[in-house]
């Protein structure tokens, strides 16, 4: 299989403790984030109990607050390596709305369109003969939880679409526990370093 379009990039990272959303405000955020263009400064900020959300939706970004967690997404269609996505983190994570110190994990979570490349693709070459036998299959996927040098992966695969369209949306997580975060220079190593993880793994199917 190949990788035909990109739809989602994000870091995810976990705090040992609850983060004080009392220091987390609109006006910090985009005062954070705000370019000074009018049309993608663009924003929606959605407030609830224990979560906190700054969208730009012409620039296809958000930033999401939750009760242990904050996440960065990036929805412009690129490359990690085209991406600003550790820079935004950079500047959250270097604010003083939260506590850098606690951050006890972390991790990149990557969404794609995939095709398969070869025109004879069959679901048992996804799912293997024996789930394929079942008769009057509608759709099947992959769902995959493994380890490799001491980080922790999650594969998901399903189909989207309908008709003889064979399209995929794959979902592929790397974790990361740690006791101290990486620097920017090594958080863009590693998001690109695990996005060529994630094509290799695909066109391997």
């Amino acid at each position: 299989m190949k990788i035909e379009a990109i739809k989602n990039v994000n870091i995810t990272v976990l705090f040992a403790s609850l983060i004080n959303h009392l220091l987390i405000s609109q006006k910090g955020l985009l005062d954070l984030f705000k370019i000074g263009d009018e049309a993608k400064d663009v924003m929606t900020f959605v407030e609830a109990p224990g979560l906190k959300v700054l969208m730009f939706t012409n620039r296809k970004k958000d930033f999401v607050f939750e009760g242990t967690r904050i996440l960065v997404n990036d929805k412009n269609e690129v490359l990690p390596k085209d991406s600003e996505i550790i820079d935004d983190f950079e500047k959250i994570i270097s604010s003083d709305m939260v506590e850098k110190g606690k951050v006890a994990a972390y991790g990149f979570n990557y969404d794609a369109v995939i095709i398969p490349e070869n025109s004879n693709f069959k679901i048992s070459d996804l799912v293997g003969s024996k789930v394929a036998n079942i008769q009057d299959i509608k759709s099947a996927g992959v769902n995959i939880l493994f380890e490799k040098d001491g980080t922790t992966y999650i594969l998901e695969i399903k189909p989207i679409g309908s008709g003889n369209e064979q399209k995929f949306l794959a979902h592929f997580n790397a974790h990361f526990s740690i006791n101290k975060l990486p620097d920017t220079k090594e958080l863009k190593e590693k998001i690109n370093k695990e996005f060529m993880e994630f094509k290799t793994i695909i066109e391997q199917i």
